[in-house]
């Protein structure tokens, strides 16, 4: 029993000086949930997976830059169509604190499509090999290291190679990470 105690308060010894750090950098996992969909196609939005890690420099208690390197399951859903992606993501942010552990932030994010399905038939051909959002959000930092992110991504460039056919990625994703 002392040893768990001992352990128990070393890890939040250990989690409590790695928060307290106002400036410096710092990294962890991320998972969550996103709800996307393919802006043309006038389908439902699609629930998926994202999950992958970030980096973080804090210049200041008010400014931070931040990357993530994200797999995302995208898509959209409607009448006879059910479109799955998975898709890698990289959004680079400028994070900026209103008060202490609570920040908006926005970016760029280059995405990278790594498979692509529609009603289980590979339609990969269809689709452009990456893509370029902006990520708009809000994050919030707790003492004990917890993140917890939602972010709405805006997509810019059309995902299909046909030049008629504009259909861009829209997502709102929710993360809850670990910063050390």
């Amino acid at each position: 029993m002392k040893k768990v105690l001992l352990s128990i308060a070393a890890l939040f010894t250990v989690a409590t000086y790695a928060s307290a750090q106002e400036t410096g950098f710092g990294f962890g996992p991320k998972v969550g949930i996103n709800l996307s969909n393919q802006t043309l196609l006038d389908g439902d939005y699609k629930t998926g997976l994202t999950a992958g890690v970030f980096a973080d420099y804090r210049f200041s208690n008010l400014f931070a830059l931040s990357a993530d390197v994200l797999y995302s399951r995208q898509g959209t859903k409607g009448e006879g169509v059910k479109v799955k992606t998975d898709n890698l993501n990289i959004p680079i942010l400028a994070n900026f604190y209103l008060v202490k552990g609570l920040a908006v932030k926005a970016g760029i994010q280059p995405g990278f499509l790594l498979k692509a399905k529609n009603n289980d038939v590979d339609v990969k051909a269809a689709y452009k090999k990456a893509d370029v959002a902006v990520p708009v959000g809000v994050s919030y930092l707790f003492n004990c290291g917890l993140i917890l992110d939602a972010r709405y991504n805006i997509g810019l460039t059309s995902l299909a190679k046909d030049k008629d056919i504009v259909t861009r990625n829209s997502v709102f994703a929710v993360t809850a990470g670990w910063r050390f």
